[in-house]
């Protein structure tokens, strides 16, 4: 197993504490490094503390491509109809699918420059503050990790649509939760495998749904044509919670589908935590972020249209699944569609889609909580433990750190923990937005660094457009779409458990935050905001370091 070295110096020179200051307000929290396999990124298959950059650019890309189609696309689909009608429904998903967009391009950009096993969450430790970087990581574990439950129990639910066995669920979560551990014990190398197939699925399907669906509107498929009906007779939700006016019964039902959306792309950003396993990582990087914006918002956006033209916001069939939980086959629009033109076989295919991309999330969300670990230890705000690896490259303890949270699942079981389950799942999916508004403050402060540095971002491998002011407008709008996401909790009646569900990660993402700034204050640890010209941008690409300070051919 990778063991490393956890003393003050060691021979490989992984990086020393005792720089730190008492009372510092400035400087970054040095963590544990490996020199050499930083260095030699783009030739070796070799990664940081044992693990292994196994993964091929075609396993990236198709993993950026087809991480976020899942249960949010095909099943809360049909709930963002209801609420937004069609023209609510696809401005909802194209605002937040471009928002999107943007983000990932400032996520890229920093990957691409220097790429880490930890993704973002090391880069708010570095661009930001120490705390901000573990606060960020707190709230990536309780994302991904509250996940993971969640997409057991979508799985073992769909399994449901052919076993009505009500008994059987329990077993299914425990078979489905031993798979997906059981393919992150196998290493980075077999896991890339089995999630690009698992990617290709997902694509084919969706590709042959928007085909499906246009054919249906046309009249191709039962001879009735249903052209843009919808969008004319009915664009927006005239009774959204029964609210008057009419306009502001539409603009509510409307900003409910922007929550919905942005729930429904949570996971993108995992791609960065990718890099830190990816063979060549920055070509390999470059060309998965460089794509993901077109094929995700091309996929997205064309699979809400579809959905939009075919079926009503007043379905009897999509009305009933989603009073009913929303969490079945029979919520998918597709499944509507199908009903409406009399197929009688799509409606398994997608359910077996449907949970094999579940299964994939699962997969994706484990692999994340153990990287994340992993990165937090390496920033020394963790147990050493999370530092260790199997000889398939696996930082094993953080993979039983998700089996931990997978058995949060069997809660499902339970009548009488409903509730506590809905707040484990509203936990994970708020904190999608979060870590979106960290990414954008971390290229904000990222973009000044290197101007003040004086590394020229033209002779950078990636870079996006029209920055920074890209990354501001998504830390605004997503700002607000995340502080009035639980505004149905003061409709009519205020609702206590419908707020809390709908900001309680706030207050933990805090906690963790000024709790552990506190800490490093108490132990003479460097904290609060890091210094521009401070921040080590030394792993950057050659090309963009000749003439600074970093160029190691001009000393």
């Amino acid at each position: 197993m990778g063991q490393p070295d956890l003393n003050e110096k060691d021979e490989r020179g992984l990086q020393s504490v005792s720089s730190f200051r008492p009372g510092a307000t400035s400087g970054v929290l040095e963590d544990y490094a490996d020199p050499d396999v930083q260095n030699e990124a783009e030739s070796t298959h070799k990664g940081e503390f044992g693990t292994k950059r196994d993964l091929k650019p075609r396993q990236v890309s198709m993993i950026a491509v087809a991480g976020t189609i899942g249960t949010g696309l095909f099943l809360g689909s049909g709930a963002a109809l209801v609420n937004g009608g069609p023209v609510g429904f696809f401005l909802g998903y194209t605002i937040v699918g471009c928002l999107v967009g943007m983000m990932m391009y400032c996520l890229g950009e920093m990957s691409v420059y220097s790429p880490n096993i930890g993704g973002f969450i090391e880069m708010g430790n570095k661009y930001i503050a120490p705390e901000a970087g573990f606060a960020m990581g707190i709230n990536y574990i309780l994302q991904t990790g509250l996940a993971i439950p969640t997409e057991i129990t979508a799985t073992a639910v769909m399994i449901s649509y052919w076993d009505h066995v009500s008994d059987h669920v329990s077993a299914y979560i425990a078979a489905f939760l031993i798979l997906s551990i059981g393919i992150n014990l196998l290493g980075v190398k077999y896991f890339g495998e089995i999630e690009f197939v698992f990617a290709c699925m997902k694509v084919l399907m969706l590709i042959a749904l928007i085909l499906f669906g246009l054919i249906a509107d046309v009249g191709g498929v039962n001879g009735v044509y249903t052209g843009g009906r919808y969008w004319r007779d009915e664009p927006f939700n005239d009774s959204f919670a029964n609210l008057t006016p009419v306009s502001l019964s539409r603009f509510l039902g409307f900003w409910k589908v922007l929550t919905q959306a942005a729930f429904a792309f949570g996971g993108i950003e995992g791609i960065s935590v990718l890099a830190g396993e990816a063979h060549n990582p920055r070509k390999t990087m470059r060309r998965a972020v460089r794509t993901v914006f077109y094929r995700i918002v091309g996929l997205y956006l064309l699979t809400v249209l579809m959905i939009s033209l075919n079926v009503s916001q007043h379905s009897p069939a999509l009305l009933d699944a989603v009073a009913q939980g929303g969490n079945t086959a029979a919520s998918s629009p597709f499944v509507v569609i199908c009903q409406q033109t009399g197929v009688k076989v799509l409606p398994s295919v997608i359910n077996a889609v449907v949970m094999t991309s579940a299964l994939s999330s699962c997969n994706e969300n484990v692999f994340a909580v153990a990287r994340t670990l992993l990165a937090l230890s390496r920033q020394r705000s963790m147990p050493h433990c999370f530092l260790k690896t199997s000889r398939f490259g696996t930082p094993f303890w953080g993979v039983l750190v998700s089996f931990c949270f997978g058995l949060l699942a069997f809660l499902s079981v339970s009548n009488g923990s409903a509730q506590a389950f809905i707040w484990l799942s509203n936990l994970s999916a708020l904190s999608s937005l979060i870590a979106w508004i960290s990414i954008c403050a971390c290229f904000v402060r990222f973009y000044r660094a290197l101007a003040v540095q004086g590394i020229d971002r033209r002779n950078l491998d990636l870079r996006g457009w029209f920055q920074p002011y890209m990354a501001w407008i998504c830390i605004v709008l997503f700002t607000i779409i995340l502080f009035f996401n639980g505004f149905q909790a003061f409709i009519h009646k205020f609702s206590v458990s419908g707020f809390f569900a709908s900001y309680v990660t706030l207050p933990v993402v805090a906690l963790a935050f000024f709790g552990f700034r506190i800490y490093l204050w108490r132990t003479g640890k460097a904290y609060g905001l890091t210094n521009l010209n401070e921040i080590n941008l030394g792993n950057g690409p050659a090309k963009a370091l000749r003439g600074t300070r970093y160029d190691l051919g001009s000393s």
